[in-house]
């Protein structure tokens, strides 16, 4: 009975017998508006805002009941809503980020999208070891996968990693060499990724699963603890945490270039010793992006293309020399950091926005090309 694998099928709910939370164009009080219905079960329903800046999961109280109790979230994290005559408990996330299935993950080879999953693997075992994720929801902006408690067999979370990162015609995994307890661990993380052709730097992360780093959250929230690295570099490592911030840890050299570029402001970037070397750390909401842009991840929608363009921008009349192809874009800063500053062979920023508005993976893309031209013609001529 161990290999017993129920028929997810038979616990599909078809369109003729859909029953959406939320009529068309339904608005919230926070005067977002319910969109197109993206996908569903008898327990949630996940929405697109009208806008297409925000995801809006919608479940029922059992549901939310047990991602609380688990500690996976947070009751803050949830507004409740009543609609027609039903409590209804929303988690919202900008579309920056991903919220689906996670059966229908597929990391298209980004090894930022790749750790960012690892992350949520870690995240959600830290608070409940033993629920089937077979059947979760990948919930990015809190770096989460969440149960839905449902009858689908059970499947080793290495199964399920593995999966996605899959090809597109390759066929599900559904066996595991150690059975149904395989857990994802950092070691096995990074022999799948190197044995399958991922460039992995050889760089330790500084920092632990399980690590509590309050200190380089400043109060924000108490024990929070690190799950997961998400980027590592010669120069830099970004850490994703229980909390809703990632922090970003600098060594001394490239963190003081920085400073004399004007690109970050000393007052931005508190120092700390780790192993006697200094570092300089910044910590940053999740709800925006923060990734490298020779391994992009974050979806774009109209506003944070534009954002993207002027960052560009802004880095070239500081820089006009630098590298763009690789540097690290921090959309709360306003600018991208390079880890060349003169010197460099390639300047063409036109082919590099280009690349990020029709190259992907991004959740909103394609865009509209009028809207694509308009952002080439502001990086050309402002």
């Amino acid at each position: 009975m161990t290999s017993f694998i129920v028929d997810e099928s038979k616990f599909m709910i078809s369109d003729e017998e859909s029953d959406a939370f939320f009529d068309s164009e339904y608005k919230l009080a926070s005067g977002i508006v319910i969109g197109e219905l993206e996908d569903e079960s008898d327990t949630w329903q996940l929405y697109i805002s009208a806008d297409g800046r925000h995801y809006i999961l919608a479940v029922l109280p059992e549901l939310r009941d047990k991602w609380v109790e688990s500690r996976l979230l947070k009751d803050r994290d949830f507004e409740c809503v009543e609609v027609n005559s039903r409590k209804l408990y929303l988690l919202f996330s900008s579309s920056v980020h991903r919220v689906t299935r996670l059966t229908n993950i597929r990391v298209n080879n980004s090894l930022r999208y790749a750790y960012a999953l690892f992350s949520a693997f870690v995240h959600t075992r830290q608070f409940d070891l033993d629920s089937n994720l077979r059947d979760g929801l990948y919930f990015e902006a809190h770096s989460v996968i969440l149960p839905t408690y449902s009858l689908v067999g059970k499947v080793s979370d290495r199964c399920l990693f593995e999966n996605a990162l899959r090809g597109k015609n390759d066929p599900e995994k559904l066996t595991a060499p150690d059975g149904l307890n395989d857990s994802v661990s950092y070691f096995y993380f990074r022999k799948y990724l190197s044995d399958h052709g991922y460039r992995l730097n050889a760089n330790e992360p500084l920092f632990e699963a399980g690590e509590i780093v309050d200190d380089f959250l400043l109060g924000e929230e108490s024990n929070s603890m690190i799950t997961a690295p998400l980027i590592i570099r010669d120069h830099y490592q970004l850490f994703d945490t229980t909390s809703d911030s990632y922090i970003l840890m600098i060594d001394s050299l490239w963190g003081e270039a920085l400073i004399a570029s004007n690109l970050v402001n000393q007052i931005q970037m508190n120092s700390f010793p780790i192993n006697s070397q200094k570092y300089f750390v910044l910590s940053f909401k999740k709800d925006q992006i923060i990734e490298c842009m020779d391994n992009r991840h974050g979806g774009l929608n109209k506003e944070n293309a534009f954002e993207l363009t002027e960052a560009i921008r802004r880095t070239r009349a500081l820089l006009p020399e630098c590298d763009l192809t690789n540097a690290l874009y921090i959309q709360k800063l306003g600018y991208l950091l390079p880890e060349k500053f003169t010197a460099s062979e390639n300047t063409n920023d036109r082919e590099l926005l280009v690349d990020c508005l029709s190259h992907g993976p991004f959740a909103m893309a394609p865009l509209m090309d009028d809207i694509n031209h308009d952002l080439v013609t502001i990086l050309i001529h402002q």
